[in-house]
């Protein structure tokens, strides 16, 4: 089969905001039906956007024309959604998280291999072209061999500025199922597996303040920790550290860089805009030269569906996804016992795309 992939959106909130002015601007998507539990807001979205068609949930896995489904879903509703698109023998790019827990993961990885389609994942962060020009120049060998690799996201509590944030204090977010796919997705395509993790956890709070909106000056309970400080074993042998946090008092960002043993790489923010890479190998820093499209959102997607014509590797790839939600409930319970814990899931290491890949291109 040729020409763009043909697929559907399920969920119609505010993820989809984000998403759906950028994809409607890839000429290798065709977007045919949206669909969404409050049929009205799928069809504002269809009608603001062009898609032809609009629905519900069942509407999209029952069209006949929908190759494949983007699941925009919140993430407690990603197992259902994205099992009943697999049961319907539609390929599947989903969001981040992948699942809300390791065995949940494991069960789409498994649905997506018996129904032989294939399984996508956010974060994208590595498709940038900033960020894969690091991983060229990491691969290699600009720094030598790769001795240790750190990662920060240091943040404000998200209170300050979202107007319902409770739910990122809740059970299943916080800054480590938040912002830890991000650190976690390019740390791994970088350096491959993590075998192992200690922790710790605290959290500055038991109770925050909303500080803007129509709910301003209520406060509501911090059920995770908000800082979450851990130590990665790598199979490769080497080790990393992160940290993620909501409780800095200024908003400062977050960095990753991976030493070697003739020089650094920091490679673009995992959670940033920031387009490039840059490597020390004696006093001053120096940017890493980079050619191709940087897309702020969603060029996961693009080759997601470039995958599913035969045409590209799959970089952002359900199997991967799946063991950073191994890693991530792996540093969890050890911040929660005080163990070392270890961590079963593996991945086949993430390919890197052509120089010069642009998602904006018509290639189908």
């Amino acid at each position: 089969m040729s020409g763009p992939v043909r697929v559907g959106i399920l969920g119609a909130g505010n993820v989809c905001e984000h998403y759906l002015p950028q994809l409607v601007e890839y000429p290798d998507i065709d977007i045919r039906v949206i669909g969404d539990r409050h049929a009205d807001r799928a069809s504002s979205r269809a009608t603001a956007f062009g898609i032809p068609r609009s629905g519900s949930v069942d509407d999209v896995l029952r069209d006949g024309e929908v190759e494949a489904v983007i699941n925009l879903t919140p993430p407690a509703a990603h197992l259902e959604t994205s099992l009943a698109a697999l049961a319907a023998g539609k390929h599947v790019y989903t969001e981040k998280p992948l699942a809300m827990n390791p065995g949940d993961a494991r069960t789409l990885v498994d649905a997506a291999e018996r129904a032989d389609v294939i399984l996508g994942s956010a974060p994208d962060v590595t498709l940038a072209p900033g960020f894969q020009a690091a991983l060229r120049a990491l691969g290699g060998g600009d720094i030598g061999a790769p001795i240790f690799a750190r990662g920060e996201a240091v943040l404000a509590g998200p209170e300050i500025w979202h107007p319902r944030p409770q739910f990122l204090y809740a059970a299943g977010a916080g800054p480590l199922f938040d912002i830890g796919p991000y650190y976690l997705t390019a740390l791994v395509a970088a350096l491959g597996p993590v075998r192992s993790v200690t922790a710790r956890g605290t959290r500055k709070a038991e109770r925050r303040v909303i500080g803007s909106g129509e709910l301003a000056g209520q406060d509501f309970p911090v059920e995770v920790p908000t800082l979450v400080a851990a130590i990665l074993e790598l199979h490769s042998g080497i080790s990393a550290t992160l940290l993620l946090t909501f409780d800095s008092a200024t908003h400062r960002g977050g960095w990753m860089e991976v030493l070697g043993e003739t020089g650094t790489i920091r490679v673009p923010d995992p959670n940033g805009s920031d387009a490039d890479g840059s490597i020390l190998r004696g006093a001053d820093w120096e940017p890493i030269e980079w050619s191709g499209t940087f897309a702020a959102l969603a060029p996961g997607v693009v080759n997601f569906a470039r995958h599913v014509r035969g045409t590209e590797p799959l970089v952002v790839d359900g199997v991967r996804a799946a063991h950073v939600v191994d890693i991530m409930t792996a540093i969890q319970d050890a911040a929660a016992s005080g163990d070392r814990v270890e961590i079963s899931s593996t991945f086949s290491e993430s390919p890197l795309l052509p120089l010069g890949w642009n998602p904006a291109e018509s290639t189908l």
